[in-house]
């Protein structure tokens, strides 16, 4: 079996003191400031914005319109034309801002769904009327 032996003892000048939990923080030691950022905090807090950095400028109607297009590429292309005019007139809307908008890329995507479920539904509509053409002329 295993005999349990105690560890070592220190040798003399090897240790470290501890330092005291409750002393007074030298001025090299105070905890800095939340919210600014210095070279050991790099990643703090911008002052101002305590939920993360200034600049998150989202254009409210960019989730709604890429639901739309969505929507509309699986299979309710009537919404097609609906999430094409929202997403075209918030593409213009944050062209015309002097604010750059964050979620482009979402409205250029919803732009395009759109405009796909557009041309689903002209397509729908076309094959509709061929098919009561052939119809009309069987009967």
């Amino acid at each position: 079996m295993f005999r349990f032996e105690p560890p070592p003892t220190p040798r003399a000048g090897g240790g470290v003191e501890p330092q005291d939990p409750y002393a007074e923080p030298t001025p090299t030691e105070r905890p800095i400031p939340p919210g600014r950022p210095t070279a050991s905090h790099p990643y703090a807090v911008a002052p101002g914005a305590p939920w993360g950095p200034v600049g998150q400028n989202n254009h409210p109607s960019g989730t709604a319109a890429l639901v739309l297009g969505i929507l509309s590429c699986c299979g309710l292309a009537i919404l097609g034309p609906i999430a094409w005019v929202m997403a075209r007139s918030a593409i213009r809307e944050s062209q015309a801002s002097p604010y750059a908008v964050t979620n482009y890329g979402q409205l250029t995507a919803a732009r395009i769904l759109g405009i796909v479920g557009t041309g689903m539904l002209v397509l729908g509509f076309l094959w509709t009327v061929i098919l009561i053409i052939i119809a009309s002329g069987l009967a």
